[in-house]
């Protein structure tokens, strides 16, 4: 319950700045992508952990406001890339600052070893559940292939 609230506060204050906890993610995933490079519609997907149709309402509505692009991977025409437009930069420094400010509040209101016990806790529980998730989907697909 404590992550549910904590969502919908931050998602309520980045509502106020003209965001969403949602395009917060998308844009900060697309504008951080390992090595400079533009991630695809696929690959956002993934790291956000949501459905390919999913992905697609939200990046439909960031290009609507202009904050992000699409555009044909020049080698293989199948993937869209997305690219962050200056609009979408600046929007997410907005953004940003809001999660970020919260952060701190939490950080205050933990107290530091509180604080980074709890982080780490949380990043382990999420990288086990992504392994969980990840053996899953093998044997499933595993699965159909005997099938």
């Amino acid at each position: 319950m404590a992550a549910k609230a904590t969502r919908a506060e931050l998602d309520a204050r980045l509502a106020e700045v003209g965001g969403s906890l949602t395009a917060f993610v998308v844009l900060r995933l697309a504008d951080e992508a390992p090595g400079g490079l533009e991630l695809s519609q696929r690959e956002l997907a993934e790291r956000m952990g949501v459905e390919a149709p999913t992905m697609v309402r939200h990046l439909d509505r960031l290009e609507k406001e202009g904050l992000i692009e699409r555009r044909r991977d020049a080698r293989d025409r199948r993937v869209t890339r997305i690219t962050v437009t200056p609009a979408g930069s600046r929007r997410l420094g907005v953004l940003r600052k809001v999660a970020d400010a919260m952060d701190a509040e939490i950080l205050t209101l933990l107290g530091r070893d509180t604080y980074l016990a709890l982080a780490g806790a949380l990043d382990r529980l999420q990288e086990h559940m992504t392994h969980l998730a990840g053996e899953r989907k093998c044997l499933a697909q595993g699965a159909h292939a005997v099938l």
